[in-house]
């Protein structure tokens, strides 16, 4: 595989969990899977109207990165498509090169994109074999699957179903947000490093002063705990523009005695359509141990009342 780009772990990349927040491994992997593409010979500046954009991403967190870490990110195409239409495949591994620790793999599917309508087109991809790599057994779909998903849903079901109550963190429950000048581009859509569905939470987290992330409990033994996402999916179907005012419903579909399974959408709330998915299962971990353990029974309690094993 291919050594696409060399980075350190920054400290304002660190979130509430003390360890390098998801959404900077989604940042390095989108870095990583652009210099892949430009050295497959496609050249972006080139494709007129159009740009490319990951549509589908498939993510593997191993070992928890820390400030200070050099991360290096690997990868190559995959053969085939998934999930979307002329859609290209490639494989991504970020790799702390000091400890050999594999921190983080995806697989993600590619879209060119017509920038005026942002519909999807067909992905030039070069014919060289020399690019092509199979995806590790440990960088495979566990807990998640890589089927369809759960796209069918309606902004009236979700209003229904999911209530205000954020019980058990920000896992659950519903937010509303605005797309505001400093999320679009100078066209007027979300731009393309922001990531859709982490943005409710990084808004929360600027407006509070706080460091994004998970919530960190304190048992009655003086633990604290946290959670910490294992493997997530996330389907793109469209970019909001500026102005648009959307609405991201979250719920848990699965509770287990170490973690849980989450499920988060993204709609335009004046025409209810599907923007986005993300799927996740994290575990309960002890923040001094840096090991999983059981639910605490008063949290265990939360994410349960609000559980809907249906909308899995």
């Amino acid at each position: 595989m291919q050594l696409l780009e060399e980075t350190t772990v920054l400290p304002e990349e660190i979130d509430s969990l003390g360890h390098m927040n998801v959404r900077f491994y989604m940042t390095r992997m989108e870095q990583a899977n652009r210099v892949l593409i430009a050295n497959l010979g496609i050249d972006e500046d080139a494709l007129s109207g159009s740009f490319l954009r990951s549509a589908d991403t498939y993510t593997r967190f191993r070992r928890e990165q820390f400030e200070g870490a050099t991360l290096h990110a690997i990868g190559g195409l995959l053969d085939g498509v998934d999930g979307v239409e002329g859609g290209m495949r490639s494989y991504v591994e970020i790799t702390n090169p000091d400890t050999g620790d594999v921190a983080a793999t995806f697989i993600v599917t590619t879209a060119l994109v017509d920038s005026a309508t942002r519909s999807a087109l067909p992905v030039p991809v070069p014919e060289t074999s020399a690019a092509y790599v199979e995806v590790p057994s440990f960088a495979r779909p566990r807990s998640l699957s890589l089927d369809a998903g759960h796209a069918d849903v309606s902004l009236e079901e979700l209003d229904a179903r999911i209530p205000d109550s954020k019980g058990g963190g920000i896992m659950s429950g519903r937010r509303s947000i605005t797309i505001e000048e400093t999320d679009v581009d100078e066209a007027g859509w979300l731009r393309e490093d922001v990531e859709l569905m982490f943005l409710p939470f990084v808004k929360m987290a600027r407006e509070a002063g706080v460091k994004p992330g998970p919530p960190v409990f304190e048992t009655a033994e003086g633990r604290r705990i946290g959670w910490a996402i294992m493997e997530t999916r996330t389907q793109s179907f469209g970019q909001p523009q500026l102005g648009d005012r959307l609405a991201f419903f979250s719920a848990d579909v699965a509770l287990e005695e170490k973690s849980r399974v989450s499920r988060r959408w993204a709609l335009d709330q004046s025409t209810g359509r599907l923007l986005g998915i993300t799927n996740t299962v994290g575990i309960c971990i002890d923040l001094d141990a840096r090991r999983a353990v059981p639910w605490p029974d008063d949290l265990r309690k939360q994410i349960a009342e609000h559980l809907q094993p249906d909308l899995a």
